[in-house]
């Protein structure tokens, strides 16, 4: 298979904005919970931090490639790992697909679904993204108890 750049940046785009808009509305949730409950932004950086070792946890074996004795190859693109299934894209994923798609130029638009990401890569890339978000409230903000 041959690289091809214009392939590869939409689904950078894709995957990069799918991970920076689950990080927010992860802070968003984790913030009213834990103020909610009386420990503020720390309890906030600590629900993010374990949620996001649960949610790279789950995108690991959800990258994982199906098993070539399950009738997997080795060569295809398909993630179908361990919870494979349909890689429709449901809740903030199919939002943000949207709004991409409402928003970007017509020759940045994924032409179809082949473009996209796997929902496992996004998944793992967004886990990334509120591990170091849960950081960055540490180190950065000072935010700690």
């Amino acid at each position: 298979m041959e690289f091809d750049p214009r392939r590869f940046g939409v689904k950078t785009i894709d995957a990069v904005v799918y991970a920076v808009s689950l990080t927010g509305v992860v802070f968003v949730v984790t913030a009213l919970l834990s103020t909610l409950a009386g420990n503020g932004l720390p309890g906030a950086k600590w629900l993010m931090f374990f949620l996001g070792f649960a949610m790279f946890g789950y995108a690991s074996l959800k990258v994982r490639p199906k098993a070539a004795w399950k009738g997997g190859d080795e060569n295809s693109d398909n993630d179908g790992g361990l919870f494979s299934g349909s890689d429709e894209p449901v809740g903030v994923e199919k939002l943000v697909g949207n709004a991409l798609d409402a928003i970007l130029p017509p020759r940045l638009r994924p032409a179809n679904s082949d473009e996209r990401p796997s929902s496992g890569v996004k998944l793992l890339l967004a886990s990334v993204c509120i591990l170091a978000a849960s950081y960055a409230m540490e180190v950065v903000f000072g935010i700690n108890y």
